[in-house]
C-alpha cells in the first residue's frame, strides 16, 4: 500500500489524504494514515476555507439573509446581488442560495 490509510481502500473504508495529490506531496509519505491511493471516484478534495473567510461569509448572509426576510420576493425576482466572492464561488453560491431558499420558506410558512 502507498500508505497506512490505504490499508481499507478495497473495501471502502479509507479516508482520501487532501495532500497526496499536491505538488509537494504528503510529508507523512507511507506513514500517513488517510488513504493515497488514487481514484477517480474521490474527486478533487476541497480544503476547509480559513477562519477569515468563513465570518466574512457568515456576516454576507446575515445582511441578505435579513434582506430576504423583510422581503421574500427577492429571491425569486432576481432583485437580489451576492457579494462577488460569494458569486465568483460555485460551491459558495449554491451554499448562499440553498441558505436563502431556507430563510424565505421560513418567512412564507410563518
Amino acid at each position: 500500500f502507498p500508505s497506512i490509510g490505504s490499508a481499507g481502500h478495497a473495501a471502502g473504508q479509507c479516508r482520501p489524504c487532501a495532500f497526496a495529490r499536491s505538488e509537494a506531496g504528503c510529508k507523512f509519505g507511507t506513514s500517513c494514515t488517510f488513504c493515497h491511493v488514487v481514484s477517480e471516484h474521490l474527486g478533487e478534495i476541497r480544503m476547509r476555507p480559513c477562519k477569515g473567510k468563513r465570518e466574512r461569509y457568515k456576516k454576507a448572509l446575515a445582511a441578505i439573509e435579513s434582506r430576504v426576510v423583510q422581503d421574500p420576493r427577492l429571491l425569486s425576482t432576481g432583485g437580489l446581488s451576492l457579494p462577488a466572492f460569494v458569486d465568483r464561488n460555485p460551491h459558495a453560491r449554491a451554499r448562499m442560495m440553498a441558505q436563502l431558499a431556507l430563510a424565505a420558506a421560513d418567512v412564507s410558512r410563518a
